[in-house]
């Protein structure tokens, strides 16, 4: 029973030590492993694999359960909104039009 399990969970093409860790208290056996597992995968089905290791006291950690999503949903590709399939182009802001000396002389007598 460990004291202390860090959870590894990394998507399609990442490395265990590219994805996300958290720490668990809550899991002691292999089976609570597994059914956080199954969990987590139902919750975000973009994760392809989850490590779990166990941690004790001294610091020393060893693998205790790993799980490989047989659903995993692969990322979306980003959408390109060009015509042609290429990225869109970006607009300029047209420049503000200097006020002339009317406008000026109008806004000075409103104020």
């Amino acid at each position: 029973m460990p004291d202390v399990v860090e959870i590894y969970m990394c998507k399609p093409g990442q490395k265990l030590e590219e994805g996300a860790m958290v720490t668990s208290r809550d899991i002691y056996d292999k089976e609570a492993a597994q059914e956080d597992a199954e969990r987590r995968c139902k919750v975000n089905s973009s994760l392809e694999r989850i490590a779990y290791y166990a941690i004790n006291e001294n610091g020393d950690f060893r693998p205790y359960y790993s799980y490989t999503n047989p659903n995993v949903r692969p990322l979306a590709a980003k959408k390109t909104a060009g015509t042609d399939g290429g990225p869109r182009k970006k607009r300029r802001k047209k420049k503000a039009k200097p006020k002339t000396a009317w406008q000026k002389f109008k806004h000075w007598l409103e104020t």
